[in-house]
């Protein structure tokens, strides 16, 4: 099909007027009145197909989202994006804001298979049709990736693995471009780096757990019958998220001069990932490494002191290149009610919301801000997390350091709706990875408190 037959067809796509798109709204709502009457303006003075209109339907869509009319603000959306193509071409940049929000919208409206094919024209537009690098790929294929780590936990549980192949691809197709356009060792990686740390550790997860996703991502090649062992699937995550970690310090590293405390804290990070895999004796050493290099880097033993005195749910959420910044973001705490106060404003108090139920056990790798309005949905448990023990392999005849155990797990208060027994939550709370406090960088015994809310599960 030639140009001049596409350009008729958008045309004629976007007769579509603002009246149209009002259709149902009712006379109430002023602030789309007032949206609809300024477009219906537009269109008077500058017709139907004028790219005036674009950004003022683009913003009418948002509307019609926050109401959750998600029909209409496809309708808008796609209208803006046919006059964006009409004035500009097929495949230009202009109309890949129009298409994310068209994602985004079919995520929010639950047609993840409308989501998926436009995922798979997104990637496909900056494989075959991108000319040049610049921050708007980058940030382009990192919002490409956090879709797909949506989809993994809302869309059908047989997709999961197809989005978490995607989701990496995008990343790390991100990560190639950066250190294309900035360099290896550009401190603006460090969030998508950070990022791919997150999904190998979901990955680690879903293969821990079993089921069709772990099966498929212990595949050597996709849809084929030949898997890796667990065991050296689990550590090929481990080893590839200690690369990621390597490249960080790089980073770090090469700053003039070298940014130590942001060192100490990559530390820090590196400390947990050993932990999360059960890596003790190196967790140990690197927490060790990680205490001191703050306080070599200037933080004060106060603030040190104070930062370690509780545990702390792992993975961290972000990555904080200072301890004052960390520190910050944990005094952000949820609004609770329900629950008893003085245990769950205690200073050692952890929350924790499962992601959702495609993916329980885990939080949501996405910054998204969620309700943290907790109501009568949630369990409190509490229980002391183990210091710094000597255990024996039976095996070797040798001992080891071992520390963060679960110790004295009591159920406070179970979930108002859990049909689970006491010992099925205790079993969710031994699924969590959790940093004990340290003093001088040495785990310690801790007494904690945990808020955990389960993710809604619909009942038939």
């Amino acid at each position: 099909m030639k140009p001049t037959y596409f350009l008729v067809i958008f045309s004629l796509l976007t007769l579509l007027s603002s009246k149209s798109i009002a259709q149902g709204l009712g006379a109430e709502d002023s602030t789309l009145l007032a949206a609809l009457e300024q477009l219906e303006a537009l269109e008077n003075t500058a017709g139907n197909t004028d790219l005036v209109l674009a950004e003022p339907l683009f913003q009418l869509a948002e509307e019609y989202r926050r109401r959750g009319r998600f029909a209409d603000a496809h309708s808008a959306l796609d209208r803006g994006m046919q006059i964006v193509r009409i004035s500009g071409g097929l495949y230009t940049r202009d109309q890949l804001p129009y298409l994310e929000k068209k994602i985004e919208n079919f995520s929010d409206w639950g047609d993840w298979e409308s989501a998926r094919e436009l995922m798979e024209h997104l990637l496909w537009l900056h494989r075959t049709k991108t000319t040049r690098i610049d921050s708007p790929l980058l940030e382009d294929l990192m919002e490409l990736a956090r879709f797909h780590i949506r989809g993994i936990s809302e869309d059908s549980q047989e997709f999961q693995t197809y989005h978490f192949r995607r989701a990496s691809a995008s990343n790390w197709l991100a990560v190639a471009a950066a250190e294309r356009l900035w360099s290896r060792t550009d401190e603006r990686l460090i969030p998508m780096l950070y990022s791919l740390l997150h999904q190998y550790h979901l990955q680690t997860v879903a293969v821990e757990r079993g089921g069709r996703t772990g099966y498929e991502l212990r595949e050597i090649l996709p849809g084929s019958d030949l898997v890796r062992d667990r065991s050296d699937m689990i550590q090929y995550f481990y080893h590839t998220g200690l690369r990621l970690l390597r490249q960080m310090e790089d980073i770090y590293n090469a700053t003039e001069p070298p940014n130590a405390e942001a060192l100490a804290m990559t530390r820090l990070y590196k400390a947990d990932w050993h932990a999360m895999y059960s890596e003790r004796e190196q967790a140990l050493e690197s927490y060790s490494a990680a205490f001191n290099g703050l306080l070599e880097a200037g933080v004060s033993r106060e603030l040190a002191d104070r930062y370690f005195s509780s545990a702390s749910l792992l993975p961290e959420t972000e990555f904080h290149a200072s301890l004052s910044n960390a520190m910050a973001s944990r005094m952000v705490e949820p609004a609770l009610s329900g629950i008893d106060l003085e245990l769950a404003a205690a200073e050692s108090a952890l929350y924790f919301a499962e992601w959702s139920p495609n993916f329980p056990y885990v939080r949501s790798p996405l910054s998204r801000p969620l309700s943290q309005n907790l109501d009568s949905n949630f369990a409190l448990f509490s229980f002391n997390l183990s210091g710094v023990t000597e255990i024996s392999k039976w095996l070797s005849r040798q001992s080891a350091q071992d520390f963060g155990e679960l110790l004295d797990v009591t159920v406070v208060k179970p979930h108002a709706s859990f049909s689970q027994d006491e010992s099925e939550l205790r079993q969710r709370l031994q699924s969590l990875d959790i940093r004990p406090r340290l003093v001088d960088g040495l785990p310690q015994e801790t007494s904690a408190t945990l808020v955990y809310r389960p993710a809604v599960y619909n009942l038939p």
